[in-house]
């Protein structure tokens, strides 16, 4: 009874937190624009549907038109943007945002983590290790994100040698991966583990019930 309990939970949470996160996410996108779009649709389709008597699908046809257009709308932004006046408009824009105190701060950061994370051009995390932390008797998952800031000496007023270049680290907590701590450290304290980023998450997310070896 136990076993098929817990074997029925590993089935359907998944699927459950799945369908929350899911429909969480289009009520934060379309709710906004829900009311709106619902009278621009019962104002065209009046002569054809009495929208009064199916609320539920009126509700569904908004959503889902809203989605399309944010789709659409997106798509567009992104191609006008590779255009030089368009281009040219974003960049004063951006120009205007870094110039109001306070707002300038959060707007910086926010277009700052986002082009990290939405970047082409490179991995976010390049491996997983080992990390001693928070003290050097226990360690932690690290995932490197690359070179930390270039360090100096202040007593000689130089770069640090190149064997002792700071890689930044990022140590997520448990269960929920979404915070952590960013630690600097040198490069010989780091262990490589043979996980791949998504298994790290796993295992995190599991707090070390979930191993590679599990896949099989």
């Amino acid at each position: 009874m136990k076993k098929n309990l817990l074997s029925g939970l590993a089935l359907l949470l998944p699927l459950a937190v799945t369908v929350f996160i899911f429909v969480f996410l289009i009520d934060l996108l379309t709710t906004p624009f829900l009311e709106h779009v619902k009278e621009i649709i019962k104002f065209f389709s009046q002569s054809y549907v009495d929208f009064d008597r199916h609320s539920t699908s009126l509700i569904l046809i908004s959503r889902l038109l809203i989605l399309i257009s944010l789709f659409l709308g997106i798509i567009l932004l992104g191609f006008l943007g590779k255009r030089i006046f368009f281009h040219y408009i974003i960049k004063t824009f951006h120009r205007w945002m870094m110039k109001i105190p306070l707002i300038n701060k959060i707007y910086k950061g926010t277009r700052d983590i986002i082009l990290a994370l939405l970047s082409e051009d490179k991995k976010i995390f390049s491996r997983v290790v080992a990390v001693p932390f928070p003290n050097e008797h226990s360690k932690a998952i690290g995932l490197v994100t690359g070179n930390a800031p270039i360090v100096l000496d202040e007593e000689k007023n130089e770069k640090v040698p190149t064997e002792k270049t700071l890689k930044s680290v990022f140590v997520a907590t448990s269960p929920h991966p979404l915070s952590g701590f960013l630690l600097l450290t040198e490069e010989k304290y780091l262990t490589r583990i043979d996980f791949s980023v998504e298994d790290a998450f796993k295992y995190l997310i599991s707090c070390g019930v979930y191993t590679p070896k599990d896949r099989n």
